[in-house]
């Protein structure tokens, strides 16, 4: 930002930008069935295998941004990224409410604009941290009775399945900040599903195979912070 005088030129300026290398790695799942679990079953059985496995790779895509999968899209997750703001606790009982001050403020000064939010698992919420928010004070009977929204310190919490439920050394207890900022997710494929009702015809069987190219790096991992258990 420049100050010019009146009727003096207006000096350009130049966005700066950084390459984020994505390079796309195939996830697939596979469901055999006979013909007669699709004729004789109550339920679309076809819906029922089609959703879990949309499960399953929604699951698994958490799995390597949050944990790292080794063999996988991203082998370290933000649980093994160094860059980002750590915050140790020696277990989950140990967790105190000013360890989860700390990883909120481990960000520093936010950037203009960030949604932050909290990321953890529902059981940790439901059985520590809501208890420490809890035990604050300044709680009525009708906040109890009428249970609590996912918020803590004014930031939404989100519930992620794939963060362990009972975190040990090394693992992750939450993380906060900014996902859009902090990472990529890039695809080359959609997840897609695909009927085979040929290749198993000998023995009776169809199949339903699905697959996505997709591939997840951290791009700003000042922008996040996290609890892990030492």
């Amino acid at each position: 930002v420049y100050y010019p005088a009146e009727a003096a030129s207006i000096t350009a300026s130049d966005l700066q930008f950084s390459q984020i290398s994505l390079t796309a790695q195939k996830l697939a799942a596979l469901v055999k069935m006979s013909t007669e679990v699709t004729e004789d079953s109550i339920v679309d059985i076809l819906d029922v295998a089609v959703s879990s496995i949309a499960y399953s790779m929604a699951l698994e895509e958490d799995k390597n941004l949050f944990n790292g999968v080794s063999g996988g899209v991203n082998a370290s997750g933000i649980a093994g990224d160094a860059n980002v703001d750590d915050t140790n606790v020696a277990s989950l009982s140990a967790l105190a409410l000013t360890d989860l001050t700390a990883c909120a403020s481990g960000i520093g000064n936010p950037i203009i604009g960030a949604e932050n939010a909290w990321y953890m698992s529902k059981v940790v919420f439901n059985s520590k941290v809501r208890d420490l928010v809890n035990a604050a004070g300044g709680n009525t009977i009708a906040d109890l009775e009428g249970g609590q929204r996912p918020l803590l310190l004014g930031y939404p919490v989100n519930f992620v399945s794939a963060l362990p439920s009972a975190p040990s050394s090394g693992e992750l207890v939450a993380v906060f900040g900014d996902l859009r900022l902090g990472a990529y997710f890039g695809d080359r494929r959609a997840l897609n599903f695909k009927v085979l009702n040929e290749l198993y015809a000998e023995q009776d069987q169809l199949g339903v195979v699905a697959t996505e190219r997709i591939d997840i790096a951290l791009s700003c991992p000042e922008v996040l912070s996290k609890i892990t258990i030492t």
